[in-house]
């Protein structure tokens, strides 16, 4: 019975798997532009600025940096960042969103 041989492993891959998988995390921190296409320029610009202040405080001036996870683990590798990391990473995402916005229409200020 190879099966009961390799229970043990399948059970922790499961259990890492059920756990916030770092994958998962990384992808729900993406977020689409188009949210911020109903905010005025001005406002959603300085959003966008608090929201780079606030990374910039979280990291300590370093800048949010996403981690490196090796190819195929993702799905199984808990989400191992720090709780200020996590926080910088969901801004991060609003950022580059709000980013994509002001590009998109122009937005000067």
């Amino acid at each position: 019975m190879t099966t009961t041989k390799h229970l043990p492993l399948i059970i922790v891959a499961v259990l890492l798997a059920g756990c916030g998988n770092i994958q998962g995390q990384l992808d729900r921190e993406k977020i689409s532009s188009l949210h911020y296409d109903t905010v005025e320029c001005p406002a959603l610009i300085a959003q966008k600025n608090a929201a780079m202040s606030q990374i910039s405080q979280l990291t300590n001036g370093a800048g949010y940096r996403e981690p490196s996870v090796i190819t195929g683990f993702g799905p199984i590798l808990p989400d191992y960042r720090t709780a200020n990391q996590k926080k910088a990473g969901a801004l991060q995402g609003q950022v580059d969103s709000m980013t994509r916005s002001i590009a998109r229409r122009k937005c000067t200020g």
